[in-house]
């Protein structure tokens, strides 16, 4: 029984300083860390800089929400479509797995938007995505104007969207 007391207290210390060790979450109205990431197509993201003056929404996920995140990404990919053209982009962060993985969770899916890859989880760390999915969509100035835990619908994301627009 003292055991299990003493390993409730440690976990819950841990658990309350964990937050700091990646930094304070982040806050809307602030700017996202700089991050840069390989892309699943070749190449770098670098975030902000390369979304500057437009309405950008980073999902950061992974393969294990199974279907809720593949109909998010299908979401993703429809706003994508349908107001790129009015300077809305999108960037899928994967995080925590391997490129062949990833490639095989988006099938069907076919997302014409970039698809980085965080494997060492350094940038969802950084933008304090250790629950998965969250989403960032940030401003024409690169300022996070919405923050997102947990999935969110096309409409939702739509309203939002269109809202910065």
């Amino acid at each position: 029984m003292k055991k299990l007391l003493v390993v409730t207290l440690l976990l819950s210390l841990l658990l309350a300083v964990l937050p700091s060790a990646h930094g304070a979450p982040l806050r809307v109205g602030s700017p996202p860390p700089e991050l840069s990431l390989p892309l699943l197509a070749g190449g770098t993201v670098r975030i902000p800089a390369s979304l500057q003056g437009k309405v950008a929404i980073i999902h950061f996920w992974s393969t294990g929400c199974s279907s809720s995140c593949r109909d998010e990404l299908s979401a993703l990919q429809s706003l994508f479509a349908a107001y790129g053209s009015r300077g809305v982009t999108v960037v899928a962060v994967n995080v925590g797995q391997k490129g062949s993985e990833v490639r095989e969770f988006l099938k069907g899916v076919n997302p014409s938007f970039p698809v980085a890859l965080d494997q060492d989880r350094k940038g969802a760390l950084a933008c304090d995505a250790v629950d998965l999915p969250r989403t960032f969509i940030l401003d024409r100035k690169g300022l996070i104007r919405y923050k997102i835990i947990g999935g969110a619908s096309e409409g939702t994301l739509k309203k939002m969207v269109l809202s910065l627009l």
